[in-house]
């Protein structure tokens, strides 16, 4: 069997999907390789073209920190604010009968149109010396000395291949059939958008307005504004096109929606995709590693995937460069990941306790207490904003009068809920 030490001069590096992760993903390798004194060959397969700004991605397009500082430490490229649209500075957030406003302390957010950051990468990879082949992979042999790719254009020969194509059906089928690689378990979600007109966005402000509803098989809901439009997103293991119409009817949704809104529903596109909440299994092998998505190595209820494509992106890398490409030496990647998995249990147990808080109606007090708690109010923050790990978030919260509160509002909900069911 050939080598499956680190990459050198003759090796070939095929990254299957040009989004954050992969694109990062080659960056860094052209640095680390120009850094080490080598020129490998590293191809992405990319079958859109981004500049042409027509298609359409799932992916909210909100930046959180610490991106900026990760695209200028770790791959040494200027953070993109010539396509920034708006600056987000907080964050409403509703339960049924209630509203929490949180208004960042540090850093903000910034939401842009994703194809145009994924367009921004890509031009970036292509001017470090990355091959751009515009054409979608459709098969992949694994053989004794390389893998065989081969595409709606060509095939190549590689010797090490990066799976950065998110949950695409295709890829994943391919990988399921050849490999250990099993996809993520993920929620679907429904977007679409509104343009209500420049003078209706000035007054919405810079706030998105989360919404966590009792609506069955919708897990959360987000009104994000953009420059010139609004986008809209609802997500669970189950939603489709009915649930984003009772969604947008919501009483609170209404409230910060046009008042014409009636004349925007019959022209509105729904479009659907799906994120991961859990890491794949088999999500690495001998020559092959999946980043981003396709990794599932996300935070499962706010996911910041761009940061986590990218995050993925740089350690495969950094793995390929100085470890190898066999499977034992991807584990020294998962392992470098661990800010990442390390989150997974925590992020779990928020997301239970969210859902089963929203469906039985005991969210209200919990907001309406964490209005004059500072404690709580920065842990609401940081989990809406990403900002910070679920992990962290505990520790900071682990107060024990504040947890006595909690379990006291809880409790009494749960009474009043109980009384009026029986009257």
């Amino acid at each position: 069997m050939k080598d499956l030490g680190p990459i050198s001069d003759n090796s070939t590096v095929v990254i299957i999907g040009g989004g954050p992760g992969g694109a990062s993903c080659a960056i860094k390798l052209k640095k680390l390789c120009r850094k080490k004194g080598i020129n490998p060959r590293i191809i992405i397969y990319e079958g859109k073209r981004f500049e042409t700004g027509r298609y359409y991605n799932q992916c909210l397009g909100v930046l959180s920190p610490p991106l900026e500082k990760i695209m200028e430490k770790e791959l040494e490229i200027p953070f993109p604010w010539d396509i920034i649209q708006k600056k987000i500075e907080g964050y409403y957030i509703y339960s049924d009968r209630n509203i929490l406003k949180l208004k960042g302390e540090e850093e903000p957010s910034y939401a842009l149109r994703r194809i145009n950051f994924d367009n921004y990468l890509l031009h970036r990879a292509r001017e470090e010396g990355v091959e751009i082949i515009h054409a979608r992979v459709t098969e992949i042999d694994f053989n004794s000395d390389g893998v065989m790719i081969f595409s709606e254009s060509n095939n190549i020969k590689a010797d090490v291949v990066v799976g950065a194509f998110g949950l695409d059906d295709g890829m994943i089928k391919i990988f399921e059939r050849i490999t250990n690689y099993r996809q993520p378990k993920f929620l679907y979600s429904i977007v679409t958008k509104i343009h209500p007109g420049m003078d209706f966005m000035e007054k919405f402000g810079t706030y998105i307005h989360a919404f966590l509803p009792s609506l069955p098989l919708i897990e959360f809901g987000a009104i994000t504004p953009k420059f010139n439009h609004l986008s809209i997103n609802i997500a669970g293991k189950r939603v489709n096109s009915e649930m984003m119409d009772k969604f947008l009817n919501l009483p609170h949704v209404r409230a910060i929606l046009p008042k014409n809104l009636d004349k925007f529903l019959p022209e509105l596109n729904y479009f659907k995709g799906k994120f991961p909440t859990h890491p794949a299994k088999g999500l690495f092998g001998n020559r092959y590693v999946m980043i981003g998505d396709a990794a599932g190595l996300i935070r499962p209820f706010k996911g910041k995937g761009i940061n986590s494509a990218i995050i993925t992106g740089i350690k495969a890398a950094e793995t390929i460069v100085a470890e190898g490409i066999s499977e034992k030496a991807f584990q020294k990647y998962y392992k470098n990941c661990r800010e990442l998995t390390d989150d997974i249990p925590y992020g779990k147990i928020l997301r239970f306790l969210t859902i089963n808080f929203a469906r039985y109606g005991l969210l209200d007090n919990i907001l309406e207490m964490a209005k004059t708690d500072q404690l709580l109010s920065r842990a609401f923050f940081n989990i809406v904003s990403g900002q910070e790990t679920y992990k962290n978030i505990w520790k900071e919260t682990r107060d024990f009068k504040l947890i006595l509160k909690l379990i006291i509002k809880t409790m009494n909900s749960l009474f009043q809920t109980n009384s009026k069911n029986k009257i």
